[in-house]
């Protein structure tokens, strides 16, 4: 007998279900495109433990019979493409025809759903795959899907499951990205019986991005040629997260995460934002669909383009324009003239201005006036980068190729000795040493600093110098985030991060820790809501805290742009001197590097 055997059509099942569904997330998604796909205009999903006991899912949609039910749970049977040539003008979510059959196989699962023309609806029960039941049933117009026991009957794949709060947080993101794109859709989310997300049915995205943004501002964006289309809203350059977690792409209101399109938003704001944080918004764009194809994975979730060059442009158009003109600072220039003009208007009723000479006003802002009216040409490519792991900063110029060692800091007191001979580019601090000289990253320095100072104050409980605020700040959340706050609130004051319930998903930020006095700490607290979003594997924050205080430590420090007196580069080594591991920051990037005498005769060819 051979070797090779034909698979059992059960197994290949199990097989598409490995392709299309990873976790509860996929489920949803897959559910949601369909019901959207339906013409739904409200949606309601319900889940149970992160949705690994139960995912429902219910629309008010067109329904099905009880012939379309049947055939919807056998493989690749679809109402959404009948030949090779749709395949390549898809407009619609789904078209493969293996979803539900996939769901079905590795779930306990039930589908009832109802047309408008029919008087009674049916109700399909499956388990594992197999149909244990049909039957009438009174049901309203739409369809209902309830998965249950996600991966019973597959363990290997049960155990790769994360926590509740991990799986939670993925269903609610792909719920947000889903009810982006359609306004005119209602959604809710339930979990364990409470509402974590509400979202009304809206007339234009504008109108949603409040619910899925809370408390930021976006801005318009848009671009268009040879018939494709780019607009959408981003954030400011200063609006950032530490994920990207709030950057959406959509391709003909689909919803995508296609790493083309993320890293090209990205780009698009240059040198505008710090390395380590990405903007925020929405993208959407409207192509040709032969000029797109969908049907390069079973997620769906990427896509390739016929004309790559041409998107990607338009994208940095978009983005481009919006920044050159500044529309967050727009009112700020003719704001401080006028403020000006008026001062000197009323001195001028009691006293001549005399002034020593010609003087041009200069007012300090994130962009001057020759900034703003900055061709977009100026822009170039070479400014753009794409976050990635970093590296020493100074690389060794000898042969060797030796970078800073550990022995470089072996000596007490050795930053305090060092010969301070100014600032480079408001980044590093130049010193002199014995061997050569010496450049320090500040950024870097001061987040070691401050990272020390927080995780020895957190661990003594007493230690925290904190600062109460005499207006206190007003933060407002989603649903979920306001929920994960709540929950970790306790851990987050112990990090001297005082907060108040205040409102319907609002806080009230009453004290935060003396050394984030000129920290954004808004920005901050939704940084750190991330990273707890991000980690979400343990029981608790303290198992994690540590990343967290790398957070807090990185808000608190110095910025790469900021200027430093001599006095304040001379508190900053000594600082250094008194951390207990001053070779890094605690992201891992070298704080500072040498750059010897004979590294520089080479460069010099004196030697």
């Amino acid at each position: 007998m051979g070797k090779i055997r034909i698979l059992t059509d059960q197994l290949v099942s199990k097989i598409a279900a490995g392709e299309i569904v990873e976790r509860p997330a996929s489920v949803v998604k897959e559910l949601l495109e369909n019901s959207l796909d339906a013409g739904s205009t409200l949606i309601q999903i319900e889940l149970r433990t992160g949705g690994k006991k139960l995912i429902g899912v219910s629309d008010n949609g067109d329904g099905m019979t009880r012939d379309d039910a049947l055939l919807s749970l056998e493989r690749h049977a679809t109402s959404r493409i009948r030949d090779i040539k749709d395949l390549f003008s898809i407009r619609t979510l789904g078209f493969r025809g293996e979803a539900l059959p996939s769901i079905a196989s590795v779930s306990r699962f039930r589908l009832t759903t109802r047309t408008k023309d029919e008087i009674a609806g049916v109700r399909i029960l499956v388990e594992g795959g197999t149909i244990k039941g049909v039957e009438e049933t009174g049901c309203p117009q739409g369809t209902t899907v309830e998965v249950g026991n996600l991966f019973y009957n597959t363990p290997a794949r049960l155990k790769f499951m994360k926590t509740t709060e991990t799986e939670l947080t993925n269903v609610l993101d792909i719920v947000q990205r889903e009810a982006l794109s359609r306004p005119g859709v209602g959604f809710e989310v339930l979990h364990e019986g409470e509402t974590l997300i509400q979202l009304p049915q809206r007339k234009a995205i504008e109108e949603r991005l409040s619910g899925i943004f809370p408390d930021v501002e976006l801005f318009e964006v848009e671009a268009e040629s040879e018939g494709i289309k780019v607009y959408g809203f981003m954030s400011n350059p200063g609006d950032t997260r530490s994920t990207t977690q709030k950057l959406y792409a959509y391709v003909n209101l689909r919803a995508v995460r296609d790493r083309f399109l993320t890293r090209m938003m990205i780009d698009s704001y240059g040198k505008l934002i710090e390395r380590g944080k990405f903007p925020q918004g929405v993208l959407f764009i409207d192509i040709p669909s032969e000029e797109v194809d969908v049907n390069v994975h079973p997620t769906k979730n990427e896509v390739r383009f016929k004309r790559t060059k041409l998107v990607g442009d338009l994208i940095k158009a978009s983005v481009f324009d919006m920044l050159r003109q500044s529309p967050w600072i727009k009112g700020y220039h003719q704001r401080i003239e006028n403020a000006v003009q008026g001062f000197f208007e009323r001195r001028a009723s009691f006293e001549p201005i005399r002034l020593d000479g010609p003087k041009k006003a200069s007012f300090s802002s994130h962009y001057s006036y020759e900034q703003e009216n900055e061709p977009l040409k100026n822009i170039t490519t070479s400014e753009l980068r794409v976050d990635e792991p970093s590296s020493t900063i100074v690389e060794s110029l000898s042969d060797s190729h030796e970078t800073t060692s550990p022995y470089l800091f072996k000596k007490e007191g050795f930053f305090s000795e060092l010969e301070i001979i100014g600032q480079l580019g408001k980044l590093y601090i130049i010193c002199a040493s014995k061997k050569g000289m010496i450049l320090i990253d500040q950024h870097a320095a001061h987040e070691r600093v401050n990272y020390e100072k927080l995780k020895n104050a957190y661990a003594k409980q007493d230690g925290l110098v904190k600062q109460e605020l005499l207006i206190p700040l007003t933060i407002e959340l989603s649903p979920y985030e306001a929920k994960l706050l709540e929950k970790h609130k306790q851990e987050i004051e112990n990090l001297g991060i005082k907060l108040e319930e205040f409102g319907k998903d609002s806080f009230l930020i009453r004290s935060i820790p003396s050394i984030l006095k000129n920290a954004d700490v808004e920005r901050l607290v939704k940084d750190v809501l991330g990273e707890i979003v991000m980690l979400g594997e343990g029981k608790s924050l303290e198992e994690d805290i540590d990343h967290v205080i790398c957070t807090i430590a990185c808000h608190s420090s110095v910025r790469a742009s900021q200027e430093l007196n001599q006095e304040k580069m001379r508190a900053l080594l000594e600082e250094l001197d008194r951390a207990e591991f001053p070779h890094s920051c605690p992201h891992g990037r070298p704080v500072a590097s040498e750059i010897t005498f004979q590294a520089l005769e080479k460069m010099f060819k004196r030697s």
